[in-house]
C-alpha cells in the first residue's frame, strides 16, 4: 500500500502506523522521565503507559475507518462497475485489490480450500460443501492458476473471488452447493478478466 501513498495523496487515506506515531513518540519521552533519579519511577511508566494505550486506540479507529472506505470503494467496484475510472478512491481500491501480494493471498486462500477436500483428511468443522467442492476442483485449480498468472485481472473479479472464499452465504457453503457452485465459480473466472 505505500506504493499509492504518494499517487493518491489527495484522498486523505487514514493511516493507522502515522495516526499514532506522535503518541508513541511521547510514550517513548514520557518512559525517559525514568532517567532522572529524582523523579519517582511510576512518573515515567505510568505517562508511557497511557500514551501509548492512546497511541493504539488511535490506531484501531484509524484501521476502522480505513476498512471503511475500503467498503465503500469495494461496493462500487462490484456494484458499479463502470465506476471503475470515475473517482481516485476507486483506482486506488482496485491498484490495492489487484496487487501481486493481494492476488497471492487469494490464491492460497483457493489452495487451502482445496487443500481441504482431499479424502484422506477427516472432516473439519468447516461448513464448507465438500462434495460440490471435489466436483468443481478443476474449476478451483483454474482459479487458483488465474490469480498466480502474471496476467491482469478485473479488481471486480477479486472481489467476487473474495467473497466466494470468504462468505458464510457463498455457494461453497450453501445446501444446493452442487447447483450452484460451478455457476459461481466461472462467473469469478469471467469476471476476473479485464
Amino acid at each position: 500500500m505505500a506504493t499509492h501513498v504518494h499517487r493518491y495523496s489527495s484522498l486523505d487515506l487514514p493511516h493507522p502506523f502515522r495516526a499514532a506515531a506522535p503518541l508513541f513518540g511521547v510514550a517513548v519521552a514520557a518512559g525517559a522521565f525514568d532517567i532522572d533519579p529524582r523523579l519517582p519511577w511510576l512518573v515515567g511508566v505510568a505517562g508511557a503507559v497511557c500514551f501509548a494505550a492512546a497511541a493504539t486506540v488511535r490506531a484501531a479507529r484509524a484501521r476502522i475507518e480505513l476498512a471503511a472506505v475500503r467498503r465503500t470503494a469495494d461496493r462500487l467496484i462490484v456494484h458499479e462497475p463502470r465506476s471503475l475510472d470515475a473517482c481516485e478512491l476507486v483506482r486506488w481500491r482496485s491498484e490495492e485489490l489487484t496487487s501481486g501480494a493481494a492476488r497471492e493471498a487469494l490464491r492460497r486462500e483457493v489452495l487451502r480450500t482445496i487443500a481441504q477436500l482431499d479424502p484422506r483428511k477427516l472432516p473439519s468443522a468447516s461448513p464448507l460443501r465438500r462434495p460440490a467442492a471435489r466436483a468443481n476442483e478443476e474449476l478451483l485449480h483454474m482459479l487458483a492458476e488465474r490469480l498466480g498468472s502474471g496476467s491482469a485481472v478485473s479488481p471486480r473479479g477479486i472481489l467476487l473471488a473474495r467473497s466466494l472464499l470468504r462468505e458464510a452465504s457463498s455457494p461453497l457453503y450453501a445446501d444446493d452447493a452442487d447447483v450452484v457452485l460451478p455457476r459461481a465459480l466461472r462467473r469469478v473466472l469471467g469476471a476476473l478478466e479485464p
